[in-house]
């Protein structure tokens, strides 16, 4: 065996083994929270020495923001793949909202773990601990930012604050979530998206009522 195919199979071994501890804490943190998630469930979990898991991360705060990156980038990279093979603006908004939904389902150990956790996106931006975090979290609001762009430039969507827009959207499909996974609604993933296209494309006011229309005046 030569030198390079051993540092091959010693990396590809590396991943593996990261890759089991990271879904292992997903699953771990969704059970029992972070405060009760330990080094000792997380190895019991995976099925491996504890002593394996100090190999890689060297304590349970690294381990655990290992886990939210490493989630947060597997997520956006899915559905910013999703979304670029669709071509027209408004199509591109649908597949966002029915990918983004879908994915926290297939995806629902990763995604119960931040609801849990929402302080890692509360750090200030400059914080060490938090700051790649944030700048994941920013980078998928960007990206439905320019969606919604895309969409008033082709003049699907009227001109409106796009940024506000985005946080907003993305505060709404979390809701969504958050209410199948914490057992309070039937609906499915693609039910959900159905709602939330129909709250963003029409919103909720009576076309017939004129009373936003003094109000505003």
């Amino acid at each position: 065996m030569t030198k390079n195919s051993a540092n091959t199979k010693e990396e590809m071994l590396r991943e593996f083994r990261v890759r089991e501890i990271l879904d292992a804490t997903y699953r771990v943190v969704s059970r029992h929270g972070f405060q009760g998630a330990t080094v000792d469930r997380v190895a019991e979990e995976a099925k491996i020495a504890k002593g394996t898991i100090y190999l890689y991360f060297h304590k349970k705060e690294e381990l655990f923001k290992a886990a939210v990156e490493q989630g947060m980038e597997n997520f956006t990279n899915q559905v910013r793949a999703e979304v670029k093979e669709v071509s027209a603006p408004l199509e591109k908004i649908v597949c966002l909202v029915e990918v983004v939904l879908e994915l926290s389902d297939t995806n629902r150990d990763f995604f119960k773990m931040l609801l849990l956790e929402r302080n890692l996106l509360a750090a200030s931006p400059d914080h060490p601990e938090a700051s790649h975090t944030l700048d994941l979290y920013l980078d998928h609001i960007r990206f439905i930012e320019e969606t919604l762009q895309e969409a008033v430039d082709a003049g699907v969507l009227r001109p409106h604050d796009n940024e506000a827009s985005a946080f907003a959207l993305s505060e709404s499909m979390r809701g969504c979530f958050q209410q199948r996974a914490l057992g309070l609604t039937a609906r499915s993933a693609s039910e959900d998206a159905e709602i939330l296209l129909d709250l963003l494309m029409h919103g909720v006011l009576n076309p017939n009522y004129n009373g936003y229309r003094e109000l505003s005046s």
